[in-house]
């Protein structure tokens, strides 16, 4: 009997510590659009290929949306996506046209996209009356580029911007010269230096470079769900956790930008990771400057007395230890 007994303890306690697992719950599927194609989105691609955001319980698809910003706000806003991420831009414009975007965490606080232009050209001032390609208006690239011509005393119509599409289609156009200059983030800058092109900024070097050009954004309504509240918090610790490796780990870095990017010159792949470990933060935590420098590039009428606090909320990376 004492045998017995032992062995139906035994299956009992299996029971209660191993068969919940196999119906465990299902993680929670999500559909995440992105942009850009750099390597600002190294952390990003890190959580999903080392199955950070599994360990938290999501199963993450990542969209690459081809139209930045521009395009992936207005699918956020009609409830097709719950997080996205976008250029800090684009969530203080959809707040001024009534919608309710936020941005919960940031990998870079700075600009990571300079001008490249034919080497004719040899300053920024030289760039005028010369078309700039730009992803989209809006978008992270078209801010850098009118920061950039801010700091030389041009105006935004001493230039035409050109919308062009992403990285690719901006090497291209340099390349046939449809386009003069081009606003790029690496590893595509660094392309653009092996065809000969002129690196004209470093926009994050300058003293006014803090900018939100990459931006985790959901939802406020959304956020109000704890259920969607918890998803989101999850969601931030797997990135964190990602962006850790991409400041720290060349290996991993390089790994996703070769697949993400399709770029597979192991020079470039490497000067693209020493580039971003300078200028991803040590957390996700929105820095309140990079959203008063964008208010101050916009030409719009709630611009001048915006409070930048309102288009950001770091409260959830709060709650996520260090």
């Amino acid at each position: 009997m004492k045998i017995i007994w032992g062995f139906l303890t035994s299956v009992l306690l299996w029971t209660i510590f191993w068969v919940p697992s196999v119906n465990a719950a299902e993680p929670r599927k999500m559909i995440i659009p992105y942009t850009p194609l750099t390597g600002a989105s190294t952390p990003f691609w890190i959580a999903i290929e080392e199955k950070l955001f599994q360990k938290y319980g999501l199963e993450i698809a990542p969209l690459f949306i081809s139209g930045g910003s521009s395009t992936i706000v207005p699918a956020m806003t009609a409830g097709q996506f719950d997080i996205g991420a976008v250029g800090g831009g684009a969530v203080v414009l959809n707040r001024f046209g009534g919608g309710d975007l936020i941005t919960i965490g940031a990998q870079t606080g700075v600009y990571t996209t300079d001008c490249f232009a034919k080497p004719e050209i040899k300053s920024i001032r030289d760039l005028k009356g010369r078309t700039i390609a730009v992803t989209r208006f809006g978008t992270s690239t078209h801010f850098a580029g009118l920061s950039m011509l801010r700091l030389s005393g041009l105006k935004p119509t001493d230039v035409v911007f050109i919308q062009i599409g992403g990285s690719a289609e901006a090497i291209a156009g340099l390349s046939r010269g449809r386009v003069d200059a081009a606003m790029l983030g690496y590893p595509a800058s660094d392309v653009a230096l092996k065809k000969g092109f002129r690196q004209l900024t470093e926009l994050a070097k300058n003293e006014d470079g803090a900018f939100p050009t990459t931006a985790i954004a959901a939802r406020e309504s959304w956020l109000k769900d704890p259920k969607n509240h918890e998803g989101a918090l999850n969601f931030l610790r797997a990135f964190t956790e990602g962006l850790t490796l991409a400041r720290t780990d060349a290996a991993i870095s390089k790994k996703v930008l070769r697949k993400y990017t399709r770029v597979d010159d192991e020079a470039v792949l490497q000067a693209t990771f020493e580039y971003y470990r300078q200028y991803f933060g040590e957390t996700l935590k929105v820095n309140e400057k990079s959203y008063a420098n964008l208010l101050q590039l916009l030409d719009h009428p709630k611009a001048k007395d915006a409070d930048p606090k309102r288009f950001f909320d770091n409260s959830l990376l709060e709650q996520i230890p260090r």
